[in-house]
């Protein structure tokens, strides 16, 4: 199994809805997806760095989705309201410890998918830029690995955290994540409901 994550939130009051969500897909077949998302977006290349949320990429949005409601793939989705975070675990000083809280959201969807049932599970999210920096980055993949290495036994899991510019299943996890971001924001469920069964979405597991 292949999983690939991308991160969205919002932190601020005056745009709605305080949340934090890590989403995107698994897939068992990454060879067949990567050759056919590569075809759909080669025509784009030349216009710079394909990001979900750069308006010259909109008309890449339906076509991401409809690829992947083409394939056989699992819609990914935690998420979580600011507001219900447990203070006393996930604040100091009144600010959100968000390590820890994107650490566990991330344990939290793993633990929900069927890992056990694999041999070996790549996990791709896209880099974040952490706390403290390199170190932050360095700790925060050593405690994923322990997780893996803890909750899966018998399962080979890697954990790759990998820019969307390097990789173009993450890429393509930026535009699920900024989708379901945006039906989050609005709180709409078009989406979701066109996801249906294929959708293992997870809500305030804090």
């Amino acid at each position: 199994m292949n999983i690939y994550l991308d991160e969205s939130y919002n932190l601020q009051k005056s745009k709605g809805k305080m949340f934090i969500s890590i989403n995107g897909f698994a897939v068992l077949n990454e060879k067949a997806l990567r050759k056919r998302w590569k075809g759909i977006r080669k025509k784009y290349v030349s216009r710079g760095r394909i990001h979900a949320n750069d308006k010259r990429y909109e008309p890449l949005r339906p076509k991401a989705l409809d690829l992947l409601f083409s394939f056989d793939i699992i819609g990914l989705s935690v998420f979580q309201i600011v507001q219900e975070i447990p203070p006393k675990e996930y604040f100091y000083k009144d600010k959100i410890n968000f390590e820890k809280v994107y650490l566990n959201m991330l344990k939290c969807l793993l633990k929900q998918l069927s890992i056990n049932e694999y041999k070996r599970v790549n996990i791709n999210i896209d880099s974040r830029t952490h706390k403290r920096g390199l170190i932050g980055a360095w700790k925060f993949q050593e405690k994923m690995n322990r997780f893996l290495e803890n909750e899966f036994i018998g399962t080979d899991s890697r954990f790759y955290m990998t820019p969307s510019y390097l990789d173009v299943l993450v890429e393509l996890a930026d535009f699920v994540s900024n989708t379901f971001y945006k039906e989050y924001i609005s709180d709409s469920e078009l989406i979701f409901d066109k996801f249906g069964s294929r959708l293992l979405q997870i809500k305030n597991p804090l």
